[in-house]
Parts: structure tokens; C-alpha cells; sequence
């Protein structure tokens, strides 16, 4: 899982879950029969590993989309206060403070 700056909403929780099942995973994974030892039929330990990985993919995309939402919306905001912020003026007066002269030509240099 990639690190991310944390948000300041309750979507954390998606992250914090994903991760709370890859530490399960990894504890179980850890009680499983030597590898090297003579081959053994899938087991419900085996089946628990490969749920608790898959929850963790899960909730990883969920912490995504929330990821997503939220930028979608700190995007809005500020498309608001900008329109907003333009409106405040007439056009005419934003036009007016651009110069449309151009600055004067300077002395040569020696």
C-alpha cells in the first residue's frame, strides 16, 4: 500500500482496516506448515489468508474512492470561491488593471 498524507475526514478508517487485515494475514500466514516440508491439501488457514488479503484490496480501493471524493470536492470549493471572487469585480475593472502599455526602452549599455 502506497503512504499518503492523512486526510482530515473519517475516511482513514478504509485505510486503517485495510491495514489491520494485511497484519492479520501476515500472522496468519505465519502459523502455516513449513513450505519445504511434504506438500499438504489447502486448508482453512490458507482460505482465511487469501479472504483477509482480498479484504485488504478492498478496503484499499474503498480508501481510494474516498481519496478521490474528497479531492473532487476541495475542487468544487474551489472552483466556488473563485467564480465567487470574480464576480466581485466588473470586468471592466479587471481589464483596467492590466497595463496595455508597454514599459520604456532602456539606455544602452556600453
Amino acid at each position: 500500500m502506497t503512504e499518503q498524507p492523512p486526510l482530515q475526514t473519517q475516511h482513514g478508517a478504509n485505510r486503517a482496516m485495510g491495514d489491520a487485515r494485511v497484519e492479520y494475514a501476515e500472522m496468519l500466514f505465519h502459523e502455516a506448515p513449513d513450505p519445504s516440508g511434504p506438500p499438504q491439501p489447502v486448508s482453512e488457514l490458507t482460505a482465511q489468508v487469501q479472504t483477509s488479503i482480498f479484504l485488504a484490496m478492498y478496503y484499499e480501493m474503498r480508501h481510494g474512492h474516498d481519496l478521490i471524493a474528497a479531492h473532487l470536492q476541495a475542487l468544487e470549493d474551489h472552483r466556488t470561491a473563485v467564480a465567487e471572487l470574480t464576480r466581485a469585480f466588473e470586468p471592466s475593472e479587471l481589464l483596467a488593471a492590466i497595463p496595455n502599455e508597454l514599459p520604456p526602452a532602456r539606455e544602452p549599455v556600453d
